[in-house]
């Protein structure tokens, strides 16, 4: 469960970053590790190619052994996300969400909910882990199934979300693409969300993912959303909502950047002025142990294999991607873009701690 301690030690990380990426120091520490485990995926998303991939690289092992020395380093309440590929088909994961719940790890998992059988998802009760993130597309099972390329893949998903609700103490939360296909229904979609037994709603728009489009040309994206009116409809609709309901994690900064996002990518106001910030506080491990400083747009670092995270978190290749990255021109449109002022992150905790951002039991 998260706490004051993890609150306070985050929002402590954050004014670090925020002075190192002012002064050009690095005086902040990767608090937020993203994993992943396996590229490879049970479902055939139609915006993906992970389901190509028929090996995995990486050992739970050695996953862990990389936790352990970040342990070492960061200390407890860091928090972790697993993502994929489909990390649920990865062996001995459950091996890492125990090791994490052991060890004051604030894990965090996301899945596309094939697996979340009823067997499963006891072991993930039992493996002590703090969030789960199910994605789900639409309300209408049949615009969901089509884009995942999988039938039943959203009454498995829903099945699951309603399962663990019952059976577990762990977040559970919902993460969205929207794009061409869903935005005219996204609406009804939200509500039907936000009426299941979850904590968290993210939504991310579509990106070129796959297709080898330059920047100019995304919006020619067959899943793009060119339709401006509904687009305006739906952002007024999901701001007005969002104050209505907590849950829904984008905030209004984020929301209103998808306007320029898709009807110009290429001159949106992500690209026009932009100081990237995660490169002061977060590390991105990749499917074959490369090592990045969030993003993987950049060069890696380093391998988990052979290197150690601490020194090359302080190494000058880190220092030079990082003089890269604070002057992005990416048209990115990650939650992390929009930095949060000092007082509107004081605001967030304070409503992470009122409805329990990692919490014991279903709070609306």
């Amino acid at each position: 469960m998260i706490n004051v301690n993890f609150l306070y030690k985050h929002l402590k990380n954050s004014l670090k970053k925020d002075i190192s990426s002012y002064l050009g120091l690095n005086l902040a520490k990767p608090l937020e590790i993203s994993i992943q485990p396996n590229k490879r995926c049970n479902a055939r998303c139609l915006m993906c190619d992970c389901w190509k991939e028929r090996n995995d690289y990486l050992n739970y092992k050695e996953i862990i052994e990389t936790l352990q020395q970040l342990k070492i380093w960061l200390g407890s309440n860091f928090f972790v996300q697993i993502a994929g590929g489909e990390p649920l088909i990865f062996k001995g994961i459950y091996d890492i969400f125990y090791f994490c719940s052991k060890n004051n790890i604030v894990c965090k998992i996301n899945t596309n909910g094939i697996a979340l059988t009823e067997k499963n998802c006891d072991k993930i009760i039992e493996s002590g882990l703090a969030y789960l993130s199910v994605s789900l597309d639409s309300h209408l099972p049949e615009i969901h199934d089509k884009f995942r390329g999988v039938n039943n893949t959203f009454v498995r998903a829903v099945k699951g979300i309603e399962y663990l609700a019952k059976n577990g103490n762990l977040t559970l939360g919902i993460s969205s693409i929207l794009m061409k296909y869903n935005i005219t229904t996204f609406s009804d979609s939200v509500e039907f969300f936000l009426k299941l037994p979850i904590h968290r709603l993210l939504i991310q728009p579509i990106r070129v993912w796959t297709e080898n489009l330059p920047i100019a040309k995304w919006n020619t994206y067959q899943y793009w959303v060119n339709d401006v009116d509904v687009l305006n409809n739906f952002i007024k609709y999901l701001i007005s909502k969002k104050k209505a309901d907590n849950r829904i994690l984008n905030s209004e900064k984020d929301i209103l950047v998808w306007r320029d996002y898709f009807i110009n990518p290429a001159l949106s106001a992500n690209t026009k002025k932009k100081k990237c910030k995660i490169c002061y506080d977060r590390l991105t491990i990749n499917y074959k142990g490369d090592i990045y400083l969030g993003c993987t747009n950049y060069s890696s670092i380093g391998n988990i294999k052979n290197d150690n995270l601490k020194k090359l978190w302080n190494s000058p290749k880190a220092k030079n991607i990082r003089q890269k990255m604070i002057r992005c021109r990416y048209p990115c449109t990650s939650n992390c873009y929009n930095n949060l002022t000092l007082k509107e992150k004081i605001v967030k905790a304070k409503v992470l701690l009122k409805t329990g951002l990692f919490s014991n039991k279903y709070k609306t």
